[in-house]
């Protein structure tokens, strides 16, 4: 699910991604997930960088 942030007359659209690490043989972390979001489009990707 997109995200965006409008702030200052500008918009900023992000798309989140979830890498989930883990497997039944770790004693830990049992699960792990990282989310991170990434630049919807060109106009986003220049703002963020």
């Amino acid at each position: 699910m997109p995200v965006t942030y409008r702030f200052g007359g500008r918009e900023l659209r992000l798309f989140p991604a979830v890498t989930t690490f883990g497997t039944p043989m770790d004693i830990t972390p049992d699960e792990m997930a990282i989310e991170s979001c990434c630049p919807a489009d060109a106009e986003s990707a220049a703002r963020s960088a």
